[in-house]
């Protein structure tokens, strides 16, 4: 069962929403629970006992603001799913730090939402898929790993490196054109000629640098900042494991 939060300090709002989100899981045949808020006190408190895996989040609140909220749930539960759903889109790029699953603006909400939702579902429906593995041969042998668990690769000529969340990496034979149109659909994006990076792991996009969640800092083709900034916004968009 899909365990779902809403909190919108906009009362109308919040039962817009919560009357959306019950009309597509029932339509999807999505078996849910949905607790809606328009306290963000209420929400926090509940929050820190309940294990959400999605919650609808409005960003600009009187009590504490969105982004505040966010901290809250990835401190307290860090697999859950946020998607923002606000008014203030020059807001956007403030919540990345938070990897939002997406965001749905309230100004377009007819059409921002069945595709979020739909590539929500898509997502969490997919997490065992075998589509959501990487087999490749490296120096010791053939590797199957989980997409999920890869942080960024490496161009090292011959051979690219992955390097995986635990620490560990491993050398493959393929080329980073290779590497890139079998992982771009899943969320990575080529920052630099030499670096495929899983968005996930971007904690901060500067001038020229990418600084991932584990600190490690990564050279940014500056003259495609703002190509691969728009990149990073359309991959928030559609999902957190495959991507559009």
């Amino acid at each position: 069962m899909l365990k779902i939060a809403i909190l919108d300090d906009d009362k109308t709002a919040l039962s817009i929403s919560k009357g959306a989100v019950e009309q597509f899981l029932q339509d999807h045949n999505v078996a849910f629970s949905l607790d809606a808020f328009y306290s963000a006190n209420a929400f926090v408190i509940s929050a820190k006992e309940e294990k959400y895996q999605l919650v609808l989040l409005d960003i600009d609140m009187e009590e504490m603001n969105g982004i505040d909220v966010g901290k809250v749930i990835k401190e307290n539960n860090p697999q859950a799913d946020v998607i923002f759903l606000s008014q203030r889109e020059d807001l956007v790029f403030d919540t990345l730090f938070l990897h939002p699953f997406g965001f749905i603006r309230k100004s377009k909400l007819l059409q921002d939402f069945p595709s979020v939702m739909e590539l929500y579902l898509e997502t969490h429906s997919d997490s065992n898929n075998p589509n959501h593995q990487l087999v490749v041969t490296s120096k010791s042998g053939v590797v199957n790993i989980n997409i999920d668990e890869i942080m960024y690769i490496e161009g090292n000529k011959n051979y690219q490196t992955i390097y995986l969340k635990n620490g560990t990496s491993f050398d493959v034979r393929l080329s980073m054109g290779e590497l890139e149109e079998k992982l771009s659909r899943k969320g990575f994006i080529r920052i630099h000629k030499g670096y495929l990076v899983n968005y996930v792991f971007i904690r901060k996009i500067v001038k020229v640098d990418v600084l991932l969640t584990n600190n490690k800092i990564l050279p940014l083709a500056g003259k495609r900042k703002e190509e691969i900034m728009e990149q990073y916004l359309k991959v928030s968009r559609a999902n957190k494991s495959i991507f559009l």
